[in-house]
């Protein structure tokens, strides 16, 4: 059988109403699968890159159940060395910040050695709210700010409104919302903050159609929900309040799909959440996409298993470099 290893925050930070992990790692213990867990936070990153890879400290899973505290029952901590197993699948949360970046650098080394869902050279190469900048077909018009000026002069110059975000943020953290009149000072308190921004002009069709959510694994389509910001809000993140509803999507957005997966999948970035607003593009989600679960609820399927009938297809049809 083959071996897993899925790193990833503390367990004790995960979030069973909302969290893919434990339904991935259930599903494949399901099928005999040998699972193993690296809490990132306690790798030691001291060691040199060679050193750090040859000595993860891991947990075998026992048992994964979203229903039952704490979740997961894991074994003793051992070392293991990344190329013991044949797919590592990587969960953590960003921010995307200097630790997150260090951990993902290492096991970029690995270069091809063996199958990564995803690919932490491509995941360190990109950000997940410009992605849609390089599909501008389908995308809503994105602006990269790496400077308080360039900020407040994209803002001045939307036509109505500005949805500022934070480059290496998720979960509708640090998200604002800025006239094109705004006070300088109040952009600066924004900047002062977050620094490195991401701007794109406001999308009425978030509060009467949400941000819609399509996830996929390979070329796969797993589900789609859509999210709507809670009542006084504009943020349609789950973690924010959202509610979620069942949606079809369009032609229009199933086009996207299929431009930027036939894009990013050759390049190893293979589990996407792709977000729209109304039929325009405004995220493509790779660091640790969620909303599986309730994709699951809405569709009334388990897309779990088409998951890791996907990863295991990847596994193996994977070759890997010498």
């Amino acid at each position: 059988m083959p071996r897993y290893l899925v790193t990833a925050d503390p367990v004790a930070s995960f979030q069973p109403r909302f969290d893919t992990t434990l339904r991935l790692m259930a599903e494949l213990l399901a099928r005999g699968v040998e699972v193993d867990y690296c809490d990132l936070l306690t790798t030691d990153m001291s060691l040199g890159t060679d050193a750090w890879l040859a000595a993860l400290p891991v947990r075998q899973v026992l048992w994964s159940d979203p229903g039952r505290p704490p979740y997961v029952g894991a074994g003793e901590v051992r070392p293991a060395a990344a190329t013991d197993y044949d797919v590592l699948v990587h969960r953590k949360d960003p921010p995307v910040d200097g630790r997150y970046r260090g951990w993902a650098e290492r096991f970029a080394a690995l270069d091809g050695r063996l199958l990564q869902i995803n690919e932490p050279a491509e995941v360190l190469r990109h950000s997940e709210h410009l992605l849609p900048a390089r599909f501008p077909d389908f995308a809503i018009p994105t602006a990269h700010c790496r400077e308080f000026a360039e900020l407040r002069e994209t803002v001045r110059a939307q036509p109505v409104e500005a949805v500022v975000k934070p480059i290496g943020e998720c979960s509708g953290i640090g998200i604002a919302f800025f006239r094109p009149d705004a006070p300088e000072p109040a952009l600066w308190d924004w900047w002062q903050q977050y620094g490195e921004a991401v701007v794109q002009p406001y999308q009425d069709a978030v509060t009467t159609r949400g941000d819609l959510r399509i996830l996929t694994i390979g070329r796969r389509v797993l589900g789609s929900v859509t999210r709507l910001p809670r009542p006084g809000s504009r943020l349609a993140n789950l973690h924010q309040g959202a509610s979620f509803h069942a949606f079809d999507p369009t032609p229009r957005q199933l086009e996207a799909v299929a431009a930027v997966t036939a894009e990013l999948v050759p390049r190893g970035l293979y589990l996407l959440g792709l977000d729209f607003i109304g039929d325009l593009l405004s995220e493509v989600n790779f660091t640790s996409p969620s909303a599986m679960v309730q994709i699951g609820e809405v569709m009334h399927k388990r897309p779990e298993v088409e998951l890791v009938d996907e990863i295991e297809a990847l596994r193996r049809g994977f070759v890997a470099r010498a």
